[in-house]
């Protein structure tokens, strides 16, 4: 029997210029990774030793580890990484089971592996939880972190709105709600019945959700999957994370998150029957200004007081901190870590 007939767990990571971090990522997950899993490493359009560094920290660590070295026009980005690294574990591995994605730059829970396995087993796909990680946020120490507060309410108060009248949505109250390709597991199914990641520069992790939830498949938000995610200000993907620290680095002249739609939008579209799936897509010039959020969280607030849910009994959005499991409150992170 061939050892690829013993792998029922494709691990994706998107690499590119990541040859200061990606042995990190790899040690995280090597006492996870059994002789049923196989990391898929795509490291595209790189210049450095990504890849050098990666196969010898997995001969080391022991991990079964497939690079594919790649390039491709800009603008395929980290979408078309991953979709390439989904095709290759359904195209070599023929007992594969199920697709998890994670990033080069993030270092996961010591259980992450077990713990998206768990939530597969009742759900098509499962969206972990990002927190930044410990040993970098003092980089982050201009944030405003009133501000974020505000915005965690105004998600809460969102989410309550999508679980209430949203299409296949009802999972999202009192959840995190991220939908990160830092922490995203499919069974092979799902994820064949999505057709794959989107080929795009950003936003292909929030795209295949999308997919899922307009199929009417099991999407799952779980607080006991944890990743920690760098907390660097220069990136890899336009509209990336460090695009968003540094946006939010720069005062209250920022915008709220593209899937957060302004108060008077969202009110319009549960009026209208019209909810999109989540999370949804906003143009640029229709997210919600920072220093606007008070505003549109007393709306919100107070429509969803009043409004008669469709599709679910009336209950007070939690807030983020009650959403989180008793395990997201513990240490579980290394902090090795350098910035680049």
């Amino acid at each position: 029997m061939s050892f690829a007939r013993c792998i029922d767990t494709a691990i994706v990571i998107p690499a590119r210029d990541e040859a200061e971090r990606i042995a990190h990522c790899l040690d995280a997950l090597a006492p996870q990774c059994s002789e049923r899993v196989q990391v898929i490493l795509v490291v595209n359009n790189t210049g450095d030793d990504t890849a050098e560094i990666a196969n010898a920290a997995a001969t080391a660590l022991h991990i079964n580890l497939h690079v594919l070295n790649v390039a491709y026009p800009a603008q395929r980005g980290v979408g078309e990484a991953r979709r390439l690294g989904g095709s290759e574990a359904l195209r070599s591995l023929p007992h594969l089971n199920h697709i998890l994605t994670t990033d080069a730059d993030c270092r996961v829970a010591p259980d992450w592996v077990a713990r998206n396995l768990y939530h597969l087993q009742e759900a098509d796909a499962v969206c972990g939880k990002v927190d930044l990680h410990p040993g970098e946020t003092a980089w982050l120490a201009g944030l405003d972190k009133s501000l974020q507060d505000i915005e965690d309410t105004y998600r809460g108060l969102v989410q309550e709105a999508f679980a209430r009248y949203g299409s296949n949505c009802t999972d999202l109250r009192g959840s995190h709600g991220q939908t990160p390709g830092a922490s995203l597991g499919f069974t092979r199914s799902a994820y064949v019945a999505t057709g794959g990641f989107e080929p795009i520069p950003c936003g292909e992790d929030r795209q295949i959700i999308r997919t899922l939830r307009s199929l009417g498949r099991r999407v799952r938000h779980a607080s006991d999957i944890r990743v920690a995610a760098s907390c660097r200000l220069t990136g890899r993907a336009a509209g990336g994370m460090a695009d968003t620290l540094r946006a939010r680095l720069s005062g209250d002249n920022y915008a709220a998150d593209d899937c957060l739609p302004r108060a008077d939008d969202l009110i319009h579209q549960i009026r209208s029957g019209a909810v999109p799936s989540w999370p949804p897509q906003l143009a640029p010039g229709d997210c919600v200004p920072a220093r606007d959020l008070p505003a549109h969280c007393n709306k919100l607030r107070r429509f969803l007081a009043a409004a008669v849910p469709a599709n679910a009994a009336a209950m007070p959005p939690k807030s983020p901190t009650q959403s989180l499991t008793s395990s997201a409150q513990q240490p579980i992170y290394a902090a090795p870590s350098t910035d680049g």
